[in-house]
């Protein structure tokens, strides 16, 4: 800009008439402006490509566990746009934006229509690396050439889930901006309609009643010793895929995190109960269905219809003197379908 102020007051000296001031200051104005358009296209001489709109669709229809976790990836929908830079001589800024409302206490999902239901957006990082959160901002150090560049949304359970249909979903927005390329933008958005259905079990033995046979002292001599194991099945009707989760709780003192249940005042002593599945002796845990609860454990994968879980009960002699008496113990069971 220096020069060309130099040379538009060099050419304003002398004595010149009227017309001829007015023809040379044309003449300056003119060779001003095409300067200044020299420049600017100088400035923005690269070019990155990169498509202005890309859509991604999930299922038509989703089945949800009851009690599944969250973060839980229902459905994983991913295209590759493409990405390639041409003459570009500066660093490129690529800034990756999130159009949507975060669900709180996670600022990588985004909420749907559907309660419990999110978005979490990935996209390549860099200008070919591997996969980055969304959103991001990242620089490109002078690129070149032309590579794959994918697009990513996850639907993913963000919370407790119920039935209904995705009516509103958000979307991500790609730029890439540099003092020596124009300004490009995309954006990725995503289908609407998916209708989520929520899948449960039905227990239909609610209550157990173990009716352990009497036992001598001989039977429990040593800490540790255990005696008449009685099974019975704990009965469920699932539909398939369903991931059963079971916690037992110690009805007497719910804060138990051990294997033996707690006996009411006025039992015998040295003598306690355990319940087991299988041949694992069950730890007590809260009464909950959230998935990672505390000693909750597996039952297994539902595959349609009846299932069943067996619970075996069993006398274990437990530290102090033993005495005889009656022993009677209370549980609870809590389910959790994921």
């Amino acid at each position: 800009m220096k020069h060309l102020m130099n040379v538009f007051f060099s050419a304003s000296r002398g004595v010149r008439t009227r017309s001829a001031m007015a023809a040379a200051c044309v003449t300056r104005m003119t060779a001003v402006l095409l300067l200044m358009l020299v420049g600017s296209q100088a400035m923005a001489a690269g070019t990155i490509t990169f498509p202005a709109s890309a859509n991604l669709t999930f299922p038509a229809s989703i089945a949800v566990s009851r009690d599944m976790p969250v973060g839980t990836v229902l459905s994983s929908q991913a295209v590759n746009v493409g990405l390639s830079a041409s003459g570009v001589t500066c660093n490129v800024q690529k800034d990756v934006t999130v159009n949507g409302m975060p669900v709180p206490g996670n600022p990588l999902i985004y909420q749907t229509g559907a309660h419990g239901i999110g978005v979490h957006f990935y996209i390549t990082s860099g200008w070919n690396g591997s996969w980055v959160d969304a959103p991001v901002s990242q620089t490109l150090t002078t690129p070149t050439g032309s590579t794959a560049h994918y697009l990513r949304a996850d639907l993913v359970v963000s919370g407790a889930v119920s039935p209904g249909t995705v009516v509103s979903l958000p979307s991500m927005t790609v730029t890439f901006s540099g003092s020596c390329i124009t300004t490009v933008s995309g954006t990725l958005t995503l289908t609407t309609g998916t209708a989520i259905t929520v899948s449960s079990c039905s227990v239909t033995t609610p209550q157990l009643t173990f009716n352990l046979p009497k036992v001598y002292p001989k039977d429990l001599a040593n800490t540790g010793a255990t005696a008449d194991d009685t099974t019975l099945p704990l009965t469920l009707n699932c539909p398939a895929g369903v991931k059963v989760a079971v916690t037992i709780t110690d009805a007497t003192t719910p804060t138990n995190r051990s294997t033996t249940l707690t006996l009411p005042r006025g039992s015998a002593s040295g003598v306690g109960l355990q319940l087991l599945n299988g041949s694992t002796v069950i730890a007590y845990g809260p009464d909950s269905a959230v998935a990672g609860t505390t000693n909750q454990w597996s039952a297994g994968t539902a595959t349609g219809g009846a299932m069943q879980i067996p619970l075996t009960a069993r006398y274990v002699r437990t530290s102090g003197q033993l005495t005889p008496g009656s022993v009677s113990g209370v549980a609870t069971f809590t389910m959790s379908y994921q």
